[in-house]
């Protein structure tokens, strides 16, 4: 039968590329090749053909969404071999990889190292083998910074003789220097009180809307221990906190020696009532413990408690104690961190959520101090399981910011239906829209069958039953249909390491396969590498991490 293709001009119509085709795409390239190759963008397609592995790449990095129910391979057909992939090539990523099983580590950590990467393991399942991370160490530097603003001051020799110099500028009068220096110092104060704030709001996120005191009394309480530690690093405290015991351990060590017993008052041995009437730590303890009714402080340090549950997680209590790496460690060569946790413990996902909000701002702070405002290298979150994790505020604005300072997310989640719960649909479908990379291997969901159907687009066709109304091999009368162009029931049949692909721009579909590691010769001498034998180089049983409470007032506060 005989079709005018003509009739088909001016409507919608996707081009559909096979993964056997990939070879006339741009970025193909055979898996030998990467050694000697600088190649840019994320995996597309990886088979074989011909006795070699064949890849395919987007022509630029992209922030990326992997769609696969569990047990469908995305682990071993996708991440493990994308890591692999980027440990051979010339061009070394940066990456931060949440490993729910220990997988990722065992596969790829040791060739990453024979790759001349930095390896790291955050090891929540064994404690005793990972690396430690403080959380609050950043807030701490930070005010300590302000004490070292005079520092910046020094003296230089010009026509007029001798001078004071800050931060580019001469100073005439002390005065105008006195001024700059206080200035810069009140800005230091405040950015210390913005990150004192996010970390509040993190930690004890406000989620009964309609009567949210509680929660954000919590946020407040937290607050003032964080105030009050900081405040206790300054020259001449009574009890000195160093950066070594700026820890939630200390706060948990501190309000263990409070005392509530008589209903009456509330008796902190004058841990904030001692301190000054100017104190922040002071102000914002007595608004939430000191001068409220037993019964809602009760409440209160209940929902305190309950928020903050994770950092008495023995495992989670010793990791974030101290610091045996800087984040600085990130950027200055290639680095691979590995986040090995327990996927059952919620708990594990919050702290999780911390620390990839730690790094993404130490890294957008990093490129922002560039000229050209982005890291020197590519920088991957490759985030399994995140639709686990609990709610990361503003996280889809900090997607499209990242990628513009050459950071981007891997997100792996099972189904839209798991962004959805944790963000609301309006915010699930912005972190989608700004993933311009959709690698699908199914789903058990209908409705994110049906929406990843949309997204392929669709293509118009001379309808079947145009047959009957035609003679011979005419027809005579044209029905023109548009259908999907991957139509639902077909993203329910794929075969293992089988997906389709869409990329923003690209003007195409990709129908790939993604060859499972374990089936490729050319992955076959991996060496394991194994959580046990792991080795952190401090000791975080150290009693320099102890903070010794002192009673500062054994009677009821006066102040």
């Amino acid at each position: 039968m005989k079709i005018d293709k003509q009739l088909l001009q001016g409507y919608e119509n996707i081009r559909y590329v096979h993964y056997a085709d990939s070879q006339s795409l741009p970025n193909t390239v055979s898996f030998d090749e990467l050694p000697e190759r600088e190649i840019c963008g994320v995996l597309k397609s990886s088979h074989h053909k011909d006795g070699k592995l064949i890849q395919t790449y987007t022509e630029q990095e992209n922030n990326i969404g992997v769609v696969a129910a569990t047990r469908l391979g995305k682990t071993t057909s996708y991440v493990i071999p994308t890591i692999i992939s980027y440990a051979k090539q010339k061009r070394k990523r940066g990456m931060i990889i949440s490993d729910p099983k220990g997988e990722i580590y065992r596969q790829t950590s040791q060739l990453l190292r024979d790759e001349g990467y930095n390896v790291k393991l955050l090891n929540f399942r064994d404690y005793l083998h990972s690396e430690c991370w403080n959380p609050l160490t950043p807030i701490y530097r930070k005010y300590k910074k302000i004490d070292a603003v005079s520092d910046e001051v020094s003296l230089v020799h010009c026509d007029k003789g001798a001078r004071n110099f800050f931060r580019g500028k001469i100073y005439e009068l002390q005065s105008e220097l006195d001024a700059d220096i206080q200035r810069a110092k009140d800005l230091l104060l405040a950015e210390v009180a913005n990150d004192v704030d996010n970390i509040a709001i993190m930690l004890i996120s406000v989620e009964n809307q309609r009567d949210p005191f509680w929660e954000q009394a919590s946020q407040n309480l937290l607050k003032a221990f964080l105030w009050a530690m900081l405040e206790d690093s300054d020259e001449g405290s009574i009890n000195p906190v160093t950066e070594e015991t700026f820890s939630f351990n200390t706060i948990w060590a501190v309000i263990n020696s409070f005392n509530d017993s008589d209903g009456h008052s509330y008796n902190d041995n004058g841990y904030f009532t001692s301190r000054d009437k100017n104190s922040r730590a002071l102000s914002l303890a007595k608004n939430t413990l000191i001068e409220n009714a037993r019964g809602t402080r009760t409440s209160i340090l209940s929902v305190f408690f309950t928020k903050l549950a994770v950092f008495k997680d023995n495992a989670i209590k010793l990791i974030t104690c101290c610091n045996s790496f800087e984040m600085d460690e990130l950027v200055q060569s290639p680095t691979a961190v590995f986040i090995d946790y327990r996927d059952e413990l919620k708990v594990h996902y919050e702290v999780i959520s911390l620390f990839v909000q730690d790094a993404y701002r130490f890294l957008i702070e990093k490129a922002n101090s560039n000229l050209d405002g982005k890291l020197a290298a590519p920088f991957y979150f490759i985030l399994d399981e995140f639709g686990n994790f609990p709610k990361i505020m503003g996280i889809e604005t900090t997607i499209s910011a990242c990628a513009g300072r050459n950071i981007f997310f891997m997100l792996i989640i099972q189904s839209y239906a798991q962004l959805n719960c944790v963000y609301g649909a309006d915010v699930a479908e912005i972190i989608r829209d700004n993933l311009n990379v959709h690698i699908f291997f199914g789903s058990n969901n209908p409705s994110t069958l049906e929406a990843f159907s949309n997204e392929c687009g669709k293509y118009t066709r001379i309808s079947p039953l145009s047959a009957i109304n035609g003679r011979s091999a005419e027809i005579d009368n044209y029905q023109i249909e548009t259908i999907p162009l991957i139509p639902v029931s077909a993203l329910s049949h794929f075969t293992a390491g089988e997906c389709v692909i869409t990329e923003a721009n690209c003007g195409y579909v990709m129908y790939s396969k993604l060859e499972r590691y374990y089936l490729c010769d050319e992955f076959k001498d991996l060496k394991i590498s194994y959580e046990k034998d792991y080795v952190c180089a401090i000791n975080p049983f150290d009693k320099k991490y102890a903070y010794e409470v002192v009673i500062r007032r054994k009677t009821p506060f006066d102040y």
